[in-house]
């Protein structure tokens, strides 16, 4: 087994051992990020703006660090709330976080969060996509700058949007995909290969992804 190999493979282990509620004591966190770090160096993708098309993918949040270290614990599913999750644009209602994909597609310059949602009980899903659109410059040819001008709540397939509305607490005439004064962020892809993505985000998130082979849930890959 190759280096890079080994690496990716202790690294996808640091963070399936993780406790069960899917937070790390210290030591798992700096194993996490320590492995992170020896990747790094062995990355086959080190300019995306010249291979925009290999890194734009649906992919899966395996390990998602939210912030500074201080905001580690909080794992990929978690009790949150609509507003918090939408920059705002939806009511302070609570929901959890299931899921949480990343959708990059070359044209139309699509950077999309599709995050899989529930209510507090877990009875009812949706998804809610963080429209976003990206740009790369020559100078920092790592980072995608993003623009997230829009946020959607879409039913599952066989729910109405009046059935979402009354399951999550939504105004019966809530509009379901709001505009949004758009935030100055950015990501920059740190590593990229055939099955495994690593991001540090503008706010001190770390997150590994892994390529998904599926069609897409915000735009079509087929």
């Amino acid at each position: 087994m190759g280096d890079v190999q080994a690496l990716k493979q202790a690294l996808r282990a640091a963070i399936d051992d993780c406790r069960p509620d899917g937070t790390y004591d210290d030591a798992g966190i700096d194993r996490v990020h320590a492995l992170i770090e020896q990747l790094l160096p062995l990355n086959p993708t080190p300019r995306p703006i010249d291979h925009q098309a290999f890194v734009a993918s649906p992919w899966a949040s395996h390990f998602a660090q939210f912030g500074p270290r201080h905001t580690a614990g909080k794992p990929i599913k978690h009790l949150t709330s609509m507003k918090l999750q939408s920059f705002n644009a939806f009511p302070d209602l609570p929901i959890k976080v299931a899921d949480l994909n990343q959708e990059i597609r070359v044209d139309g310059a699509h950077y999309n969060n599709v995050t899989t949602v529930t209510t507090p009980d877990d009875q009812h899903s949706a998804l809610l996509i963080m429209w976003g659109r990206y740009q790369i410059a020559p100078e920092a040819p790592q980072r995608y700058s993003v623009e997230f001008y829009a946020v959607e709540l879409v039913p599952p397939a066989g729910v109405s949007d009046e059935m979402l509305r009354a399951q999550f607490g939504l105004e019966p005439d809530a509009p379901l995909r709001r505009a949004l004064k758009p935030p100055k962020l950015h990501s920059d892809v740190v590593y990229c290969d055939d099955d495994m993505r690593i991001n540090h985000g503008s706010m001190g998130g770390v997150y590994v992804l892994r390529r998904l082979t599926t069609p897409g849930q915000s735009v079509s890959f087929a």
